[in-house]
């Protein structure tokens, strides 16, 4: 009995099953299409949207508004405005929003004099290339000739027929191949103070600053005094230069080819130095004094 009513209503069961299953495929079947045309609304959007985005920016990249009608250049002393516009080799084509700040920048600081050069743009048509270039603080000895000189030791340039030469040179510092950093550093430390003083000598009457690793710095003027500093202490070695130079002022004698030591701290040591030549008379001997 059991067997002939499972019999009987198996296909019942399994057309409920159906129906059920039907009805709930047909439920999911609208929220699949609604789901479908939803993400593909979705889709033509962006790519309108995209598209409009793109034809937007072609059209600005390239619109006339923005081309490129004048280019300042800023803070140039030893390069000239046509120099630097040279070396940043802008398109005249060009539009502001297409240039290359970078690649403008690493082409104009290929020029020794240049230190650093920031790109500006000035909307709608100016470009803007701000320019920091080196300053020339002195001329450095190497085994290789002379070479221009800032004041953070770097080395930057050659010297060249037209190139400012009015410096102050450091000698001593290169030797056979080597630079002696800490030398160079007195060096220009020496410098920065002569810049500041008012009182002889100035970094004007600064010739020539001679490094050696036995006593130091030598500092040589125009005039043809040489002063021994030795290796610290500058600013108070240069006051107690000043009576000395006072006390030859005095005694009407010239400063030239005359050599104060300075090294000691105990004393002060004069000399003056009579080169021989044509018109010396015969016999010319050196003179020392110690004050």
């Amino acid at each position: 009995m059991k067997r002939t009513a499972r019999s009987v209503y198996r296909p019942r069961e399994l057309r409920v099953r159906f129906e059920t299953r039907r009805y709930r495929l047909a439920r999911h079947s609208r929220n699949i299409v609604r789901e479908t045309v939803t993400a593909l609304s979705l889709i033509c959007a962006i790519f309108t949207l995209s598209v409009l985005m793109i034809t937007a920016f072609n059209y600005l990249i390239s619109s006339p508004c923005f081309r490129i009608r004048e280019t300042v250049v800023r803070g140039c002393r030893e390069l000239t405005e046509k120099e630097v516009l040279a070396l940043a080799a802008i398109k005249p084509a060009q539009t502001i929003l297409t240039v290359n700040g970078d690649s403008i920048g690493r082409r104009v600081s290929s020029s020794p004099w240049v230190r650093s050069v920031a790109v500006g743009r000035e909307f709608p048509d100016r470009l803007v290339l701000e320019v920091q270039e080196r300053k020339a603080v002195a001329l450095f000895e190497t085994d290789q000739g002379l070479y221009l000189m800032d004041n953070g030791g770097a080395a930057f340039k050659r010297v060249e027929p037209g190139d400012v030469t009015d410096l102050p040179v450091i000698t001593g510092c290169h030797v056979n191949g080597k630079t002696n950093r800490l030398l160079l550093a007195k060096s220009l430390e020496l410098l920065d103070l002569l810049g500041s003083v008012k009182t002889f000598p100035t970094v004007a009457d600064c010739s020539e600053i001679h490094c050696r690793e036995s006593f130091g710095l030598s500092l040589f003027t125009t005039g043809g005094l040489c002063v021994k500093l030795g290796f610290d202490s500058y600013e108070n070695r240069l006051k107690r230069l000043q009576p000395v130079l006072a006390d030859l002022k005095r005694r009407n004698l010239s400063l030239r080819f005359v050599h104060i030591d300075l090294g000691d701290p105990t004393k002060v040591t004069v000399q003056r130095h009579n080169i021989a030549g044509p018109a010396a008379p015969s016999g010319a001997v050196r003179g020392t004094k110690t004050i």
